[in-house]
């Protein structure tokens, strides 16, 4: 007879791409994983996919409410050890022509969403202790013209992670909390932008990663001593020159995005 798992593991926007590969992952590691997406359809058929007592629900994480809930419903199916924050919206195209709608979503989405899922995760696990995934973007550590409201998100979620870190070490609290800053990933977000002239810098760079391998360095970065994390680390040697001299790193942009532009016109 198999031993049912008892701890869970939340991961949201897992309805696919990398949110699936990091269900799939903390599944093989035994947890019983609660995929949540807004799509509550994709997150069922995920769950199905998994197997192994996978539950897939609707989770708008723009709700704070509803965060709550879905750590509720966790720890009822076992001690609450991972939550993947993975929720996240792109918008691509001159910042002060997005529309009112567009920054409302990338900001509740992309920051608040992540806020209320760790104060979510942090109530639920408590003294227990537990561990938080955020990600964020190799965006949150450089300019990346184009992409102008979701790299500030992704910078807003670096720096809320590793603030929350330390409150929660000086709270004593056996919580820990990372950020993944992946460079750009294959998923659907991003190959729907493959003709948005806005999202050039998203093709200017090397081969996107795979959500695989994105999901395996999250996992691993869980059992490191680091807060955050970017992958490829070469990625982020490489952009934080550009990060600590933005005058002279700017032009270097403007011909990335000539080559992404390219790029995008051969596609």
């Amino acid at each position: 007879m198999t031993t049912p798992p008892t701890t869970t593991a939340v991961v949201t926007g897992a309805g696919r791409g990398i949110g699936l590969a990091f269900a799939r992952g903390l599944a093989d590691q035994g947890h019983r994983v609660v995929l949540t997406d807004i799509d509550g359809v994709a997150a069922e058929q995920a769950a199905v996919e998994i197997g192994r007592g996978a539950v897939g629900i609707s989770h708008d994480v723009r709700d704070p409410a509803s965060s709550r809930a879905v750590a509720e419903m966790a720890g009822e199916h076992g001690r609450l050890a991972v939550w993947v924050n993975n929720a996240g919206v792109l918008f691509a195209g001159p910042a002060w022509e997005s529309t009112d709608d567009e920054l409302a979503t990338i900001l509740d989405v992309n920051v608040r969403g992540v806020m209320g899922g760790c104060s979510a995760a942090i109530s639920q696990m408590g003294t227990a202790g537990g561990r938080i995934l955020n990600v964020a973007s190799i965006s949150a550590l450089t300019p990346v013209p184009g992409l102008a409201m979701y790299a500030a998100t992704k910078a807003a979620v670096l720096s809320y992670t590793t603030s929350l870190q330390g409150d929660l070490r000086h709270a004593g609290l056996p919580v820990t909390v990372k950020a993944l800053c992946p460079d750009v990933v294959g998923t659907d977000m991003v190959t729907s932008r493959e003709k948005d002239p806005g999202a050039a810098m998203l093709f200017s760079g090397p081969r996107p990663l795979d959500a695989d391998e994105v999901a395996a360095a999250g996992l691993d970065l869980l059992d490191s001593r680091q807060v955050f994390r970017v992958v490829p680390r070469w990625r982020g040697a490489l952009v934080r020159t550009v990060d600590v001299a933005p005058s002279t790193g700017l032009p270097l942009l403007r011909v990335m995005r000539r080559l992404g532009d390219a790029r995008q016109a051969k596609s």
